[in-house]
């Protein structure tokens, strides 16, 4: 359903229609009787934003905090959450899941099998959707909708050309006979990213989408997509080489199949079947005084295959659901991380429902409930329980409560990372990561208040949500004492271990989230957030910014110019990653700008739009790091630098 805002620029349709979403209980609702906060990023927003990459859209989200170590590698977190090994936040294509637990560093958001240009939405449910979407989703999901494969058919190029080495190439087309349309698109991108860093990136991708309706009843839908990325990376005086320059090469393959078969609008059943496979290539020469060429290595392969079933039903005028199961093999080969050619495997199966009761013309109340089995720990219980109510038409109140779960990673669990004297195979310099088996879940209890206003002023929507979430058995990384043999270096290079803390975290805080339209012609989208953290330990609660705050103007102009001006706002956060440990490393406040100029034209008869956007405007800023780096350096050693290009793209 569509879930863009149709904007009327008469004074007297004040009242938008709000999105219909599917995201957060996989029932069409509307944004008003989701159980839950939810922010829709749409097709027309995505356009006029001009941005290459997925994870910059995303800071139009109220308590997302997304930070670039460097152009190519994006932290991407809930609330500040899954910032050392990332976790909390479940990132889905079509509702099929992409994220595999990893070990180092962050999701691969620029190497997602999957182009800006065929998302039709972004929908970002904020806060636990572990009961839609398993113990992935402890924090929230972001469900990347594509377009269907008939929708605008035709052919499409996309140029784009800029400063620093940008150079993106983009094809693709869409069309078919009844009874199957497709949708195949191809492309490059590449940049030399920040300027005084081994930065560059290369990224080549492919994607095809198929829809058969083979009758009234039944359709079919497979999409796949593939990725490969090379990306520059490492630094050049990075302590013992941990982090030493090199290239890497990734790779990202995507299979995704859908029987639907369709009764009635209240009615329907779907089968489906996935499969994702990541294979990271990262292999470089570390050292130490006198010890020169020792071999590290971060490659691995992830896998997970999955099959679910999901059933939708009305039982009464007032009374509709959903319900679904879910089995899911996950398979992660890493020798050098695991010192073992084993692969973990990590079998997890899951019973998930949701029940919306219409109680009155008024209140809706939304049941979920889900089992889940993973890690051989038991099966684990995750309610959520939401009840809206709309006290006139432009007002609704939202209070809901859930308890969500987040399942143990094989790397947190089986880490046992081993460095040996490349001369002397029995010398154990460094063991960097011990394993846990004993490792315990993570629990979410989660309690929100929310107040939904369409104002007649600014023809505006508003959502307030205040929050609070008490996370127990959070999974921190402590350094612990080596068991024997103790490592040469043990000193310089401290094992480590993920651990469950020992103290409850409990987060308050309030979200805003507000869009408006005080002018002809203009678009006002304001999304912020205000934190308070209690753990009692420093290391924890310096992960969590206390505030970010996103800011974004798109104006239509005469002769049909278009502008977007974007100010990105975060507080000071530890975030980033490495092979060394110790204390946090905070990274100062910063302040980001972006603006983007665009237009349509005529070319050779064709319609087409041109483009021309500048990113990181203003002084050059940290906005995540490397800990390791920091060592000696009283200066940020990855300052983000400014990016210009000028895109275009054709439509035949």
């Amino acid at each position: 359903m569509a879930a863009t805002h149709a904007v009327d620029d008469s004074e007297s349709a004040y009242f938008e229609q709000l999105p219909v979403v599917l995201t957060a209980s996989r029932l069409p609702q509307s944004l008003q009787d989701a159980p839950g906060a939810i922010t829709v990023i749409d097709r027309p927003l995505i356009e006029r934003s001009g941005y290459r990459d997925l994870a910059r859209l995303l800071r139009l989200v109220p308590g997302m905090h997304v930070g670039q170590e460097r152009a190519s590698a994006s932290w991407v977190s809930y609330h500040g959450l899954g910032q050392s090994i990332p976790g909390e936040l479940q990132v889905l294509i079509d509702g099929a899941p992409t994220y595999v637990p990893v070990s180092f560093g962050t999701a691969a958001w620029t190497g997602l099998p999957v182009f800006l240009s065929e998302i039709e939405r972004i929908e970002i449910v904020r806060g636990a959707s572990a009961n839609s979407y398993g113990a992935s989703a402890l924090q929230g999901a972001v469900n990347l909708i594509t377009r269907p494969a008939a929708e605008d058919p035709g052919k499409h190029v996309t140029v784009v050309l800029g400063d620093p080495g940008v150079r993106d190439l983009e094809m693709g087309w869409a069309g078919g006979s009844a009874p199957l349309a497709l949708r195949l698109t191809a492309g490059e991108q590449s940049d030399d990213g920040f300027r005084d860093l081994h930065d560059h990136r290369r990224t080549q991708r492919f994607s095809v989408r198929g829809d058969a309706q083979l009758d009234p009843e039944n359709s079919f839908s497979f999409r796949l997509g593939t990725t490969r990325e090379t990306t520059g990376r490492g630094y050049p005086d990075s302590p013992f080489g941990n982090n030493a320059l090199r290239d890497g090469a990734d790779s990202a393959h995507l299979v995704h199949l859908r029987w639907q078969h369709v009764d009635d609008m209240d009615k329907e059943w779907s089968l489906s079947a996935y499969h994702h496979q990541l294979d990271y290539h990262d292999s470089w020469l570390g050292g130490a005084p006198g010890i020169p060429d020792v071999p590290l290595s971060r490659n691995r392969r992830d896998l997970r295959s999955s099959i679910e079933f999901q059933q939708r039903d009305r039982w009464s005028e007032t009374v509709r659901g959903v319900w679904g199961a879910e089995a899911t093999l996950t398979q992660t080969r890493s020798p050098f991380s695991f010192s073992s050619t084993d692969s973990v495997r990590v079998p997890i199966y899951r019973l998930f429902s949701n029940i919306e009761w219409q109680a009155s013309e008024s209140t809706r109340l939304n049941l979920g409930l889900a089992l889940e089995r993973s890690n051989d720990e038991g099966w684990r219980f995750s309610p959520r329980l939401y009840a809206n109510h709309r006290l006139t038409p432009a007002d609704t109140l939202r209070l809901g409560a859930s308890r969500a779960w987040r399942t143990t990673s094989p790397f947190e669990r089986h880490s046992d990372t081993r460095v040996y004297h490349p001369a002397n195979p029995a010398l154990l310099l460094a063991r960097p990561f011990i394993p846990n088996p004993d490792l315990r879940q993570t629990r979410a209890d989660t309690m929100e208040l929310g107040y939904i206003r369409q104002l007649r002023w600014a023809r505006s929507t508003a959502e307030i949500r205040i929050f609070q979430e008490r996370l127990r058995d959070m999974v921190i990384r402590q350094q612990v004492t080596p068991p024997p043999p103790v490592p040469l270096l043990a000193a310089q290079i401290p094992t480590t271990q993920e651990q469950n803390f020992g103290e409850d975290l409990n987060v308050r805080g309030i979200e805003l989230q507000w869009q408006a339209h005080p002018w002809t012609g203009a678009d006002l989208r304001l999304a912020w957030s205000a934190l308070e953290r209690h753990a009692g330990n420093d290391q924890v609660e310096a992960a969590i910014a206390p505030y970010t705050a996103s800011l974004m103007w798109m104006q239509r102009w005469p002769r049909r110019w278009r502008s977007m001006v974007h100010l990105t706002r975060v507080g000071p956060v530890a975030t980033g990653d490495s092979y060394l440990a110790g204390d946090p490393y905070v990274v100062r406040a910063y302040t980001s700008l972006d603006i983007a100029l665009s237009r349509p034209v005529q070319l050779a008869g064709y319609p087409a739009r041109l483009t021309l956007t500048a990113l990181n405007l203003g002084p050059r800023h940290q906005e995540a790091a490397n800990p390791a780096q920091q060592i000696g350096h009283s200066q940020p050693a990855n300052r983000v630098s400014r990016q210009v290009y000028l895109g275009l793209d054709m439509r035949f």
